[in-house]
């Protein structure tokens, strides 16, 4: 759900911007004064802001710079109602993306945002994958089942089909953490589409209200605001590669028309009366038991068959032995390297630590506890209590509910860790919910964003 902030001291018409754009699928906030509007942006950046001109305790171009700073990327519309040649001149040398004047045509506002935010994903998609698929590192570990991972990866790679014939489709299997996202631009950039884009999709974040629109486009006129022609995500990745990411939790109408792409290469936008012709490679991931899912009625086995060409499982880290301390080191050197600092070493201790904590969040988890100490430990080499890993993980059955409801833990002898018990709880939440983080949300009784905060927090992130 994309985040729009609303710093507005009227109100009315506050109240009345956030019920028109909740109801557009927008995750609002809204701020009446520039220090409350730096505190709402200081726990989190919204994707576009729209910011009055002239506010209680100042000026909204004051407001406009310190976001800016913070993300150069962000689209800020300034609103006014006492517009001037000057003022939007000076909104404009300063960041703005936009400039209206009061009273407001919403319709026009709504607009406005939607580009803006159509924009933002698009350069984020395109330049941005484009540019980690051209040169990701190998796939790290010397463990015979990263080196069989590895030979696989590399023989689908080169798998290059001759002029004319459709690429395969890869799928990719394998818990969260583990990979899945690495290996698909291993894949793109180890193959013959290096030289294409590679656009990468996570099914899970699509606002409901702009899935079409943005896998498949749209023509000027399809619905409302479809001011111009726009085109959709297949097309973008026209002579590359498209990676759907999570493909287990899309709706049934999308997945039918996942299907159509896939078997036909063809697209229509919305609003067109013809398709387009797209040469792309579809790999798709994700963490769901997509056999279940078919045996369920929750996913089409003709999708699950034609999404199955190449299927890739990526294992756990607890299955690739001695590769967690590899994982482990390399992400400690480049992570000195990114901010600056002299590089470390590991204790002999914190190796043995590593080695025997079982990651349950996988190479995120790793990555993400490296980040850490870099950031918050200055000994070297690094003692193993500065990776504040949980002594202890609950074992298998140590944490039940009851028919009541009632949560039971089992306390071990040696105790346990509240850290490792909330990560056990996360985990199961989700394998219960089938990796979809809504329903996961729900199980735990907390909101998604919660639910998201805890899982970066414990490198369950992929």
């Amino acid at each position: 759900m994309p985040s729009l902030l609303i710093v507005e001291d009227e109100p009315v018409l506050a109240q009345n911007l956030v019920k028109a754009f909740a109801g557009q699928g927008f995750d609002v906030e809204v701020a009446g004064r520039i220090a409350d509007a730096r505190k709402l942006a200081a726990t989190r950046l919204p994707d576009v802001a729209l910011l009055d001109f002239r506010l209680p305790d100042g000026s909204g171009l004051d407001l406009l710079a310190a976001l800016v700073r913070e993300d150069p990327e962000l689209p800020v519309i300034m609103m006014t109602g006492y517009g001037s040649v000057a003022d939007a001149v000076r909104a404009m040398q300063q960041g703005a993306r936009d400039y209206v004047q009061k009273p407001l045509d919403l319709s026009e506002l709504r607009l406005k945002v939607e580009q803006a935010l159509r924009s933002r994903r698009e350069r984020r998609e395109i330049s941005y994958y484009r540019g980690r698929g051209a040169a990701p590192g190998d796939i790290l570990g010397e463990s015979t089942t990263t080196q069989r991972l590895r030979t696989l990866v590399a023989r689908i790679a080169q798998m290059t089909p001759g002029a004319g014939a459709p690429a395969p489709t890869v799928l990719l299997l394998g818990e969260t953490g583990s990979g899945k996202g690495h290996t698909a631009r291993l894949l793109h950039a180890s193959g013959g589409r290096r030289s294409g884009p590679f656009i990468e999709v996570n099914c899970t974040a699509l606002p409901e209200n702009l899935v079409e629109a943005e896998l498949f486009g749209h023509e000027k006129g399809a619905f409302t605001d479809a001011k111009a022609a726009h085109a959709g995500l297949f097309e973008t990745a026209d002579g590359g590669t498209i990676f759907l990411d999570e493909i287990g939790h899309v709706t049934a109408p999308l997945q039918s028309k996942f299907l159509n792409v896939i078997e036909e290469k063809v697209v229509r936008r919305i609003g067109a009366t013809a398709g387009r012709r797209v040469d792309v490679q579809v790999i798709a991931a994700t963490s769901r038991d997509l056999e279940a899912a078919v045996r369920l009625g929750e996913f089409r086995e003709d999708l699950f068959q034609r999404l199955s060409v190449a299927v890739i499982r990526i294992p756990p880290l607890r299955e690739r032995e001695g590769d967690a301390v590899v994982l482990a080191r390399a992400f400690l050197a480049d992570t000195c390297r990114r901010y600056g600092q002299p590089p470390r070493t590991l204790s002999p201790a914190a190796v043995e630590t590593i080695a025997r904590y079982p990651w349950p969040g996988n190479v995120r988890e790793v990555a993400n506890t490296m980040e850490r100490v870099v950031l918050f430990s200055d000994e070297n080499p690094l003692p193993a209590e500065d990776l504040a890993l949980p002594s202890t993980v609950p074992p298998e059955g140590a944490i039940r509910v009851s028919p009541s409801g009632e949560v039971l833990i089992d306390f071990p002898d040696g105790g346990l860790s509240l850290e490792a018990v909330e990560r056990a709880l996360l985990v199961r939440a989700l394998e219960k919910a089938g990796g979809n983080q809504s329903a996961a949300a729900r199980l735990l009784g907390i909101s998604r964003d919660t639910l998201r905060y805890r899982m970066e927090k414990y490198g369950l992130v992929e």
